[in-house]
């Protein structure tokens, strides 16, 4: 009987050991599935994109100006290039870029001293220019033929009497006197400033005009 009772303690024992050698595997799994079920951030917690910096750029950049924005009438009459018989505005002109405009004369060599100096700038800078005849004996024949001897590539214009009014009326009679080398500078945003009268500007000066 001694020896059925240490039979059946060494069998209780082993049962213990293996129950508590058991324990561990059992419960292991049961402490891991919050690490092992979290979802990655490629998944599920992908973060909201943003937007892209061009498409950013582009809401926020303002409409460039154009012709039918300028409220200046003079920026609205129609003018005649007697080079090409092709009609254009100042207000065309200046949406593209800055303009320097000349009254002038085909007998005033001041003018063609200033034009030439412009012919210059033009290697230095980007901007457009406009001769406008204001001599009423001249005629377009002559003035493209003017200009083409004088290598000038720019629109050139006779003066009607309605123009010439408007260019009076607005800046005084010193813009009709050729000798004085009467220039406009219009900006691309549509303002007009009538440049110092009897001034030579060199190609330099014309240049910096145009780009500040």
């Amino acid at each position: 009987m001694q020896a059925s009772f240490g039979r059946w303690a060494t069998v209780i024992a082993l049962l213990v050991v293996a129950t508590a050698c058991a324990a561990p595997a059992d419960s292991g799994p049961a402490s891991t599935p919050v690490a092992t079920a979290r979802p990655s951030v490629g998944a599920s917690e992908t973060p909201m994109a943003s937007p892209e910096p061009a498409s950013m750029g582009e809401t926020t950049e303002g409409p460039s100006p154009s012709a039918a924005a300028f409220d200046d009438p003079l920026l609205a009459v129609e003018l005649r290039d007697v080079r090409t018989d092709e009609m254009f505005t100042l207000g065309e002109l200046a949406a593209d870029g800055p303009v320097i405009v000349e009254t002038m004369a085909i007998w005033c060599t001041n003018c063609r001293s200033q034009m030439h100096e412009v012919t210059a700038a033009h290697d230095l800078a980007e901007f457009h220019s406009v001769s406008i005849d204001v001599e009423p004996g001249e005629i377009a024949e002559d003035l493209v033929a003017y200009a083409a001897r004088e290598g000038f590539d720019w629109p050139f214009v006779l003066a009607d009497a309605q123009l010439a009014t408007a260019l009076r009326d607005r800046f005084g009679t010193e813009v009709l006197f050729p000798p004085g080398m009467p220039k406009l500078l219009i900006r691309p945003d549509g303002s007009v400033e009538l440049l110092p009268l009897g001034e030579l500007l060199s190609a330099d000066e014309i240049a910096a005009l145009v780009t500040s």
